[in-house]
């Protein structure tokens, strides 16, 4: 072997100890538990699980206050329409119309 081969050789192999005499690293630590902890936070979705069902339910009642309330049978009321004048009501046979007091 020639001397540039040598000294390859010998570097190459003295690398090759460096990277497999190094020990493996440490795992990386754990990431920090939360301070809550997992009965805790069960309970507390629990809760809000609750105070959204509660909200659903309570919140129609709370929107439909403000509406008079109106019974089944009664149509709405028809406002004036403006294509037709309204005519007098007819008086009854017998009687004399009347004036009308100011």
């Amino acid at each position: 072997m020639t001397e540039v081969e040598d000294r390859l050789r010998a570097a190459l192999q003295a690398r090759a100890e460096q990277v497999t005499a190094q020990r493996p690293s440490a795992p990386a630590p754990a990431r920090a538990r939360s301070v809550i902890g997992p009965g805790l936070r069960k309970a507390t979705l629990v809760a809000l699980a609750a105070v959204l069902a509660t909200v659903l339910l309570v919140l129609p009642r709370l929107l439909s206050q403000g509406d008079p309330a109106l019974p089944a049978d009664t149509p709405p009321p028809a406002g004036p329409s403006s294509t037709t004048s309204p005519s007098p009501a007819p008086s009854p046979p017998g009687s004399a119309p009347r004036p009308v007091a100011p």
